[in-house]
């Protein structure tokens, strides 16, 4: 049977450790042993600087390694976002093969040039067709609630843009101007696209995600939380991002269950549930939509005070917890804000309790 490690023995072990650093402050498993035994005394702030400190020096001999290291342990601040998004936000497939199906001849035929300013298209205009950029570059924009424009991606040579129309014909949602020089695109008709579809499913598929992808970036880069963070930061977090559906009264958060990372409230009713003086329970007034639940807080040790249930079906997007502890990293005004739409809930449950 395994001996039983007490507090003071920990204790002790760390002093011996803590003299092998100074003597070797770059050994590795001297550091990481180090960190796991600060952590394990509850001492995070240290144990943190200690892992700093060895990623650093995992990073003189592997950058992968170190990127890998980054990842595992995302409260240190170190992980490369940059080489993540380069690796990740490259999206001229889909457009490529359509490029090569159509033609050279059509594309000639059918191009449009324009000026640096000159809209693409815009937010009301009906479409059932696909937008190829053939050169130049295109902005991308939405309108937020105040109706000020919010940069959603920038799109270059042979990118696509409109695959939602495409899909589901309807007017465009967002906004997009030419912010080169010049730039040519072509506007393909829907039926053409059809017929291209009909034997690759592969080209298919890829415009679905596409499409998802960008609605995704929309939701998140319009929200009052995350609006402000840099667009690679939101295209980073749509990456980690999914649906998640709650059935009527059913539990988003209860009282016993760890949540990992936040949910966005997209449509339905979701209430916290108190007691009354007498011990009944009650469902609060709902929550607004696009309300943010769950770790609002970011840690992984926070207590819940309050039951979150469905009231009817709820469609939330859920974002985990280890991409926004990266993006805090490397955006540190988002957990201030965070932190003040949690202490806005709870003056929303204080408020609704004292009703009772």
């Amino acid at each position: 049977m395994a001996e039983k490690v007490t507090k003071k023995k920990l204790e002790q072990a760390l002093e011996t450790y803590a003299g092998l650093i100074e003597v070797y402050p770059d050994n590795e498993d001297y550091l990481q042993r180090y960190a796991d035994m600060l952590q394990a005394l509850g001492r995070g702030a240290t144990a943190t600087l200690t892992l700093q400190h060895l990623h650093d020096v995992i990073a003189k001999r592997s950058e992968k390694e170190a990127l890998l290291f980054a990842k595992e342990h995302p409260q240190i601040g170190r992980i490369s976002l940059e080489e993540v998004f380069d690796a990740q936000d490259k999206h001229i497939i889909a457009g490529k093969i359509i490029y090569e199906l159509l033609g050279k001849i059509w594309l000639k035929v059918h191009q449009k040039k324009l000026k640096e300013g000159q809209a693409v298209c815009q937010a009301n205009d009906p479409s059932d067709s696909l937008i190829l950029v053939l050169k130049g570059n295109v902005d991308i924009y939405a309108l937020d609630n105040n109706k000020n424009r919010v940069l959603l991606e920038n799109v270059g040579v042979y990118d696509i843009l409109a695959e939602n129309t495409f899909l589901t014909p309807s007017k465009y949602g967002f906004d997009a101007f030419v912010s080169s020089e010049s730039a040519i695109i072509v506007k393909v008709p829907r039926k053409k696209i059809l017929n291209m579809l009909e034997n690759n499913e592969h080209l298919h598929n890829m415009l679905n995600q596409r499409a998802r992808f960008r609605h995704l970036v929309q939701r998140i880069a319009l929200h009052p939380i995350f609006k402000t963070l840099p667009l690679k930061l939101c295209k980073y977090l749509a990456r980690y991002t999914s649906t998640k559906i709650f059935p009527e009264k059913n539990m988003l958060l209860s009282l016993d269950e760890h949540t990992d990372g936040l949910y966005m409230i997209l449509s339905g009713n979701a209430s916290y549930v108190a007691r009354n003086k007498a011990g009944k329970r009650f469902a609060l007034p709902p929550l607004k939509k696009l309300s943010l639940v769950g770790n609002l807080l970011l840690q992984s040790n926070v207590q819940r005070t309050h039951e979150l249930i469905a009231i009817n079906k709820v469609s939330t997007l859920s974002f985990p917890l280890e991409p926004l502890m990266n993006i805090n990293a490397a955006f540190p005004p988002l957990m201030e804000r965070l932190v003040q739409h949690a202490e806005q809930q709870q003056q929303h449950i204080a408020h609704a309790i004292a009703k009772l």
